[in-house]
C-alpha cells in the first residue's frame, strides 16, 4: 500500500509542457469502466489511471478510443455470429424432431388401419388411441409454446 508521501510526490511531478494545440483542448476527463478484468486482458488495455490519461495527447487518447472501439465491436460481431449459428443448430434440431415424430406418427397410423383391416381390432384401437393421446400431447405442447 504506498504511503501518503509516496503520493504527493506523484502528484508533484511535471507532466510536461503542453504543447500549442493543446491549449484550447478541455481537460481530459479518465473514463470510469466497469468491464470485467478478463474482458481488459482480451484487449490488452487494463483500466488506465488517470494520471496517465492527462499524459496523453489529444491524438494519442483518439488513437487508444478507437482501437477501444474496434475490439468491442469485434467483440459484438462475434456474439452476434455465434447467436446466429444457435438459433439455426436449433431450427434444424426442431425441424428433424418434427420429420421423425411425422414419421413415426404415420406409421403409427398405418399400423393401426393394418391391424384393423386384419380383424385385430382390440389391438388396433388400443394402438390409435395411445398414438392419437401421444399426438394430441405434442401439437398441444407446440401450441401453448
Amino acid at each position: 500500500m504506498p504511503e501518503d508521501g509516496d503520493d504527493k510526490k506523484q502528484s508533484e511531478l511535471p507532466l510536461g509542457e503542453p504543447s500549442v494545440g493543446d491549449s484550447s483542448l478541455p481537460p481530459v476527463v479518465p473514463p470510469t469502466t466497469k468491464t470485467p478484468f478478463q474482458f481488459n486482458q482480451q484487449i490488452n488495455i487494463q483500466q488506465i489511471p488517470p494520471r496517465a490519461w492527462e499524459k496523453l495527447s489529444a491524438d494519442q487518447i483518439v488513437d487508444l478510443t478507437k482501437t477501444i472501439m474496434s475490439q468491442i465491436e469485434k467483440t459484438d460481431e462475434r456474439q452476434f455470429k455465434w447467436a446466429i449459428e444457435q438459433n439455426q443448430t436449433s431450427a434444424k434440431t426442431q425441424r428433424v424432431g418434427m420429420i421423425v415424430g411425422g414419421v413415426i406418427a404415420v406409421l403409427g397410423v398405418g399400423g393401426t388401419v393394418y391391424l384393423a383391416a386384419e380383424g385385430h381390432t382390440l389391438i388396433a384401437g388400443m394402438l390409435g388411441t395411445f398414438l392419437a393421446t401421444i399426438i394430441a400431447v405434442t401439437i398441444g405442447n407446440r401450441i401453448i409454446q
